[in-house]
């Protein structure tokens, strides 16, 4: 990784006494001693190296927590008993993918942060820490909303933890649940929202940190505050001095009207990448260490992709059935152009062959991410006779937030709004002028006018797109399968069409979510927070057991029970 050999900031304060699992003063939560403060920029630099070394632990961790309780991920006969006992919401407090203290050793960190830097400290005009205690306030929101997804419930704790009486004094507090802990962390970082990520300089890039009003959208779509949510989202995304487009990323079937393999799906030349901290695409990544004696290394990488050394080819995590079948379902619009320059629009193919040049039915992300190939072996070779690849998955790197996830958040958030022409635009069109005068009524531009100001010199048709055309061909001309739902007759007022229309639209928001965020951590949690927003926990109980093909009845019943939905605590 980029910053190895540089110590964290001290030696770990250890206690002989341990307050349960949460805020165990024996985990390493305590990375500093209580009378350090933080006046000099090498404090500040190893400082936030030390939140840094924090969050490796847990990036990766959250997101492998996030698929493979979900329904896109299937577990091979390689998984570990741990691993099972996780995706089969089995798990128990002694579960090695339980450790609720390595959330608490970021919040911590960031709570040292905050308590020590001085903020006052100022050099030619500009108070020099800032942006670095803006982003340990950042983090901790993050590793906070991070945790509470995993465990519904969790003490708020804003106050540097050195000593064990503190830790017990902290666990009195009464534990605040999803809503609650966002509306709280939302009050926190308000004052900060027009706050710039930190300067990049040696060993830090600015793309390890989280942009305020990323975190602020986050934290408000969870805690239902759509208007809010969607603000942050597009202020961040049309933000002058560094908008965000779409871009026209995508990949497709080559110019031909028979899909013979010399037409073989290629990728666009403006790229479809979704790794490296230099990409367009990536807002905010974690890096991670390319060796065990440097620092954390990669969880996932070697749990979804074959290496002779670190695991002999052999894989723990493959894609569902379901999730093959939510990309296979997908319908895909071909537009052929002759030598005349005549356009005609075609479906895509229907067979099926998977990681095969000749055919792939549906959405081609799933063969841009995913590819298997048979290797030949003999009877004693301890190699598997397949090799798996996931072209998402770096051991380098971890990355947190994309701009395409963001454009569907901002959708979720604006559907919710009963903006739910623009929130289609966004799957179907993309927001520049053209788009938004040609698929947003009159009515609706009118209501949602703070949320369609884009920039019509910097958003246009050849930078921007509907998500759903990075895998589906060109979306904007399906007309069979990819359209605004409409109820079979007129209901009787525009609002009622609007709420026919928004479970509907969210729905399709949900599944290009899988589409676009595969292997990315984010499925479990997605379906967790419309079955909250829904009161319907069938939402997320009939997806995650069918994700083997057949409806799983005991995991759905169990599911049904929100309380099986988090890992337990030991307190």
């Amino acid at each position: 990784m980029k910053y190895r050999n540089i110590l964290i900031a001290a030696t770990a304060f250890l206690m002989t006494v341990s307050c349960g699992d949460i805020l165990d003063t024996d985990s390493g939560i305590v990375e500093f001693e209580e009378d350090n403060s933080i006046r000099e920029a090498s404090d500040s630099v190893y400082s936030m190296l030390g939140i840094l070394n924090k969050m490796q632990v847990v990036a990766e961790r959250n997101a492998l927590l996030g698929d493979i309780r979900s329904d896109m991920i299937a577990l091979t006969t390689k998984a570990n008993t741990n691993l099972q006992a996780v995706a089969n919401f089995e798990a128990d407090v002694d579960n090695s993918y339980n450790v609720v203290s390595d959330y608490y050793a970021v919040i911590n960190n960031c709570n040292n942060y905050i308590a020590k830097a001085d903020t006052n400290l100022t050099l030619k005009g500009i108070k020099v820490f800032k942006r670095e205690y803006v982003a340990a306030k950042v983090f901790r929101a993050w590793a906070y909303l991070q945790a509470v997804q995993i465990y519904g419930k969790l003490p708020y704790v804003t106050k540097p933890i050195y000593s064990e009486s503190q830790a017990q004094e902290e666990m009195r507090k009464t534990p605040l649940g999803i809503k609650e802990l966002c509306l709280e962390l939302i009050r926190d970082l308000e004052p900060y929202v027009d706050e710039r990520v930190p300067a990049t300089g040696g060993v830090v890039n600015s793309k390890y940190f989280i942009p305020v009003r990323v975190m602020l959208g986050e934290l408000c779509l969870w805690a239902e505050e759509y208007e809010k949510a969607a603000t942050y989202y597009f202020d961040y995304l049309t933000l002058q001095e560094a908008p965000k487009t779409t871009r026209t990323g995508y990949i497709r079937w080559g110019n031909t009207k028979d899909f013979s393999p010399e037409n073989y799906p290629t990728w666009s030349s403006t790229g479809m990448n979704v790794d490296g901290s230099n990409l367009m695409e990536v807002i905010t990544c974690i890096p991670l260490e390319t060796q065990p004696y440097y620092g954390h290394t990669s969880q996932m990488y070697y749990l979804y992709n074959s290496h002779n050394t670190m695991n002999n080819g052999y894989v723990s995590l493959t894609p569902s059935k379901q999730m093959r079948e939510i990309f296979k379902r997908q319908h895909y619009t071909h537009v052929y152009t002759d030598n005349n320059n005549k356009r005609d629009t075609l479906s895509g193919p229907e067979v099926d062959m998977i990681n095969s040049i000749q055919y792939t039915q549906g959405d081609l992300r799933f063969t841009y991410y995913y590819t298997k190939r048979t290797v030949n072996r003999d009877e004693f070779s301890p190699f598997a006779d397949y090799t798996q690849m996931i072209d998402k998955n770096y051991y380098d790197e971890f990355v947190i937030y994309r701009v395409q996830m963001i454009y569907l958040h901002l959708a979720e958030a604006l559907n919710r709004l009963g903006y739910t022409q623009t929130a289609m635009a966004i799957l179907k069109y993309g927001l520049y002028e053209n788009s938004i005068n040609d698929h947003i009524d009159e009515t609706e531009r009118a209501a949602a006018q703070r949320f369609l100001n884009w920039d019509p010199l910097v958003f246009t048709i050849e930078n921007t797109q509907g998500i759903h055309s990075r895998g589906s061909g060109y979306a904007e001309c399906d007309t069979l399968s990819f359209v605004m739902p409409m109820p079979e007759i007129a209901l009787a007022t525009r609002q009622d069409t609007i709420n026919y229309q928004m479970p509907l639209i969210e729905e399709l928001i949900v599944e290009e979510m899988a589409l676009e965020g595969a292997y990315e951590g984010n499925r479990y949690y997605d379906l967790m927070r419309v079955a909250l927003r829904r009161n319907d926990p069938a939402f997320l109980a009939d997806r995650v057991a069918r994700r083997n093909g057949d409806l799983d009845d005991a995991l759905k019943q169990k599911l049904m029970q929100q309380t099986n939905w988090y890992l337990p605590l030991r307190y």
